[in-house]
């Protein structure tokens, strides 16, 4: 009789298909692991490799532009020397303005594009007069006439090079008093001729006409100041006898002299005429 063709399978145990199965899936575990994945602790993921600039190296970012970057503040001040203020970039260290200083800051601005020690010299004065006269007007006080008698005056400073790199945009005024080839220590008051012109402050001129602090021995000293009138520059011969009653007026006396600004000065808007005593020896 043939045998069913039923009669040749083996039936398996429950328990042994579920041990096979056990290790199917083990299996399939440790080779999941082995691959790896971006969401497995530990392993390796695309977002942490280094992307290569077009020239094929590995490069960490840019840091971002910064238009403030390493910009002073208004009001803080400076000790310098007559031959730093002259500079383009600001050196000198900062100090404490009750202490001993030559500089304050009266103004930082921001402009659409960044001024440099290269930029001419004609456009950096016409930012100057632009953003620093008000800036002078304001730290210093005192009437028109007070500031055109005092040695008070402004400079403009740019960013350097390193500044410039990293985006900075600011340029920044301040305030200084010359006394020939050196600067004058300023006040702690603000502003500066609250209290009127302090000596140390005021115009006087040496033998040859030098402006110096009224502080330092001195030859001349500025006593009154009048706006001209016009814009023909004044010509000895013809407009000494106006600045000779103007200043008698002024002065309440005669014997003075009389000093136009220079024609640089007046071609850019110095009208002021001073009126000069001669210092009794």
């Amino acid at each position: 009789m043939p045998t069913h063709p039923l009669r040749r399978t083996r039936w398996v145990p429950l328990e042994n298909l579920l041990r096979v199965l056990a290790l199917v899936l083990a299996l399939a575990l440790l080779a999941t692991g082995c691959g790896g994945s971006k969401d497995t602790p530990g392993a390796s993921s695309k977002k942490d490799t280094p992307t290569k600039t077009d020239g094929g190296s590995t490069k960490a970012a840019e840091p971002a532009s910064d238009p403030g970057f390493q910009a002073p503040q208004a009001g803080q001040c400076y000790r310098m020397t007559a031959r730093q203020s002259r500079a383009a970039v600001a050196a000198g260290s900062r100090v404490r303005c009750q202490g001993a200083h030559t500089t304050v800051v009266a103004f930082v601005g921001y402009l659409p594009r960044a001024v440099s020690p290269t930029t001419p010299l004609a456009q950096l004065r016409a930012v100057g007069r632009r953003l620093c006269e008000p800036a002078l007007r304001r730290v210093a006080g005192g009437t028109l006439a007070d500031r055109a008698t005092s040695l008070l005056t402004w400079t403009a400073f740019t960013p350097g090079q390193a500044q410039l790199e990293r985006g900075a945009r600011w340029v920044r005024c301040d305030v200084l008093a010359r006394s020939g080839s050196a600067l004058v220590p300023l006040p702690s008051q603000r502003p500066l001729l609250k209290q009127g012109i302090p000596e140390q402050l005021r115009v006087c001129q040496d033998a040859a006409g030098a402006d110096i602090s009224c502080a330092k021995p001195h030859a001349f000293r500025v006593e009154a100041v009048f706006q001209a009138v016009g814009d023909a520059y004044p010509d000895a011969t013809t407009y000494t006898p106006t600045a000779r009653d103007r200043c008698k007026e002024l002065m309440g006396k005669y014997g003075g002299f009389w000093q136009p600004p220079s024609e640089a000065g007046w071609r850019a808007g110095d009208r002021f005429i001073r009126c000069l005593a001669p210092t009794a020896s």
